[in-house]
């Protein structure tokens, strides 16, 4: 009898362990997801801009930079992403690269390099990606010398789109739902036509949240 209690014993204390470092796993993530992205994302979390409940309420951190190209938040990744240590990453960005913010052209090909580079270290460290489409602009209020951005920006997505098919990413469409037929975002979703309001980010919501949702339930 003193076996079989000793035996016992060490089954209960096994489950027990494998319990709680199940537990201890769980809880070692500190956000569910991080949004890292540009002024589209910065203004997101901002209450006069966006819906910084949005955020809190799920546990989602939003890292923005604005003015910021897919090059420099390579740069920021480390700090804005991985040391965050969420369980997923949204990866919204290439509008400042298609505007040349750093003063030069930079190729959809290039953007995709650098979304690309950012969506590989995510999964390296264990973080879940999801990338999102381009939001649509006919143009720049701080950099009206582009010529037809909004054909830019659906030729990028459908680069954007094709990585994340091909690395089994997540990928949220905000384009083609806020875009006009000739590829504007319109005025009841924007008053600049490139930075979404309150009602365009409600829409982008109901689109990233049912995403993000869908990998926690796994």
């Amino acid at each position: 009898m003193k076996l079989v209690s000793k035996f016992t014993l060490l089954c209960l204390m096994a489950l027990v362990c494998a319990c709680g470092k199940g537990d201890v796993e769980e809880e070692s993530y500190k956000y569910e997801a991080v949004f890292i992205g540009d002024s589209i994302t910065a203004n997101w979390v901002k209450a006069s801009k966006g819906h910084p409940e949005f955020f809190t309420s799920n546990n989602f951190l939003g890292m923005g930079y604005s003015g910021r190209t897919t090059a420099d938040l390579k740069k920021l990744f480390k700090v804005s992403v991985l040391d965050e240590n969420p369980r997923q990453v949204v990866i919204l960005a290439g509008t400042n690269d298609i505007a040349q913010n750093d003063g030069k052209y930079v190729s959809n090909e290039e953007i995709l390099e650098n979304i690309a580079w950012m969506a590989a270290e995510a999964t390296n460290n264990g973080i879940r990606v999801v990338l999102c489409s381009v939001t649509p602009s006919k143009g720049f209020s701080w950099s009206n010398s582009i010529s037809h951005p909004e054909k830019i920006i659906v030729e990028l997505n459908k680069l954007i789109k094709a990585l994340a098919e091909e690395k089994g990413y997540g990928y949220a469409d905000y384009h083609s739902a806020l875009a006009t037929v000739d590829g504007a975002l319109p005025s009841e979703y924007s008053s600049d036509g490139t930075h979404p309001n309150q009602t365009a980010y409600t829409i982008m919501e109901g689109i990233i949240l049912p995403i993000l949702q869908s990998y926690s339930a796994q």
